[in-house]
């Protein structure tokens, strides 16, 4: 058995993701006949089927499962061996960036405009998502900046700065919780400076929020500030980057810039 079309590795690889082969070419660009035509041949060279057809999609055999992390490293390390030894952020083509919402409402302007002082590739900056862990994986995204928490090893996690709770509004009106996915969904931090209350309005938009301060009052996450309401919030910031990447030199370029873009706008407006 010889297979020499990498191209068809990664469609194997991509499968083992989507479970489908409509999914698989619409990510990869190709038509679903290709697709399946690729996998046909697969079969046939490495005599196995790989996948079967389930109510969840195309379940991989125990075969397919037994080759898949050593394809993975094996095509990473000749994707690495490819790149060129000096990096340059002038041949960037594309960056792309998922920021917890109100980080990204924050700092995401001074993210775009550090990043545009040294390329001219196109910047796509997005809301975290429940999906953007799988993509950041997946390498459809590069670099996420969200909360340091528990994830999988195949994400590396760099601490930035510490958070405190700030209570702000109007001290008497309803509370008003703000809820970012991933953080909060099931925690009410704010109580440990307000004991007695429970949230009435709960809203999952920064500037909807804002709008409301005049008859609400709420909890904001800022940096770490030894007279905030909530000193100690327990909640920290953090990039996050797939692990096997983080030593490519996008990735190593792309974080060093974000770091020092954050660290900058907290030093330059440390009370917003």
């Amino acid at each position: 058995m010889r297979i020499t079309d990498l191209n068809s590795l990664n469609v194997f690889l991509n499968l083992m993701q989507t479970h489908s082969t409509q999914r698989t070419a619409k990510k990869l660009g190709r038509s679903q006949s290709y697709i399946s035509k690729v996998l046909a041949q697969l079969r046939e060279e490495l005599d196995d089927p790989l996948f079967t057809r389930s109510a969840e999609g195309l379940s991989p055999t125990s075969y397919a499962l037994s080759i898949q992390p050593k394809l993975q490293n094996a095509i990473e390390q000749i994707s690495h061996s490819l790149e060129p030894e000096e990096f340059s952020s002038k041949n960037v083509d594309r960056i792309t960036i998922h920021i917890l919402e109100p980080l990204l409402i924050r700092f995401g302007s001074p993210i775009i405009s550090k990043i545009r002082e040294e390329t001219d590739a196109i910047i796509e900056i997005r809301n975290w998502t429940k999906i953007s862990e799988s993509m950041i994986l997946d390498e459809e995204v590069d670099l996420g900046f969200h909360i340091l928490s528990d994830k999988p090893q195949t994400l590396f996690q760099k601490k930035l700065y510490e958070g405190s709770g700030l209570i702000m509004g109007n001290k008497e009106g309803e509370f008003a919780k703000y809820i970012a996915s991933g953080v909060n969904d099931y925690e009410n931090r704010f109580q440990r400076a307000l004991p007695d209350l429970e949230p009435t309005i709960f809203v999952d938009n920064s500037m909807l929020l804002s709008q409301l301060l005049d008859r609400v009052q709420t909890m904001r996450y800022i940096a770490y500030r030894e007279d905030a309401d909530i000193p100690d919030l327990g909640i920290d910031t953090a990039i996050i980057l797939k692990a096997s990447k983080r030593k490519s030199p996008k990735s190593i370029w792309i974080s060093n810039l974000v770091e020092k873009c954050v660290l900058e706008e907290l030093r330059l407006n440390p009370d917003l």
